[in-house]
């Protein structure tokens, strides 16, 4: 499940709140297992324990994680940069349009892997 169900569980408690948060997130960062398990699994955890709270969702130990698992997909795969940041900044808008923010999520560009 990973960071797509926390962020699919965003928008539907954010829908029941009448504010639209797409879940593109969650569904982005969890589509493969590539290595990044241990970084976006605790996710599923997290989701569970928040229940429906968005100050939950959107607090600083979701969005640490929400980072980590991003930063982990980016250093596997850096062609993924630009649409890795622009998930994660959709993320950072949704939490602050439900007056939950969570301050920007930059992931560090020099955070890939050298290529040979």
């Amino acid at each position: 499940m990973q960071l797509s169900a926390v962020l699919s569980f965003v928008a539907l408690v954010a829908s029941a709140t009448a504010i639209a948060v797409p879940n593109s997130i969650v569904d982005y960062l969890t589509k493969r297992q590539d290595g990044c398990e241990l970084y976006c699994n605790p996710l599923t955890t997290a989701q569970s324990d928040c229940q429906s709270q968005i100050t939950c969702l959107c607090g600083g130990p979701v969005a640490a994680l929400v980072y980590t698992c991003g930063t982990c997909k980016y250093q596997r795969d850096t062609t993924q940069y630009a649409a890795l940041q622009q998930e994660i900044d959709q993320y950072v808008a949704n939490c602050a349009a439900n007056n939950s923010p969570v301050g920007a999520l930059p992931i560090p560009y020099c955070s890939a892997p050298a290529t040979a």
